[in-house]
């Protein structure tokens, strides 16, 4: 047998599935900064683009919004494949929407960060996330 290192077994499990959310998602997550990788179907991504197939993947992804969100920088947006142009603070609450029953859902803290001094945010489920 073959030995994988990590980004060959998230690749791998994407040949197999390109509809794994998670597997773009994680493969997002080990690339360093800048660096990019061709899939199995050619295209060549970097973490950010990879974030954006997560989210095609699963739209209900939590941490998928998070992660992308946190690969943004201030002011930097993102278009996904439905045409929308979110920005962090956005993706971070479609990411606070998508699955908001999650205990481990990551998108408040995320938005948190976004927020400037003494500006607070009302979450669809009536609580107020201040910075």
């Amino acid at each position: 047998g073959r030995v994988l290192d990590k980004k060959q077994v998230f690749l791998e499990t994407i040949r197999c599935d390109p509809s794994e959310c998670l597997a773009h998602c994680k493969l997002g997550c080990v690339l360093e900064a800048g660096e990019t990788l061709q899939l199995h179907d050619g295209r060549v991504l970097d973490s950010k683009q990879l974030y954006v197939e997560a989210v095609r993947c699963n739209p209900d992804h939590s941490n998928a919004y998070y992660m992308l969100g946190l690969a943004l920088t201030a002011g930097e947006t993102v278009k996904l494949h439905d045409g929308s142009v979110l920005d962090q603070q956005q993706l971070f609450l479609h990411g606070i929407r998508a699955d908001a029953t999650k205990k481990d859902n990551l998108g408040p803290v995320g938005l948190a960060i976004t927020l400037s001094a003494k500006e607070s945010v009302l979450l669809a489920d009536g609580r107020w996330l201040d910075s």
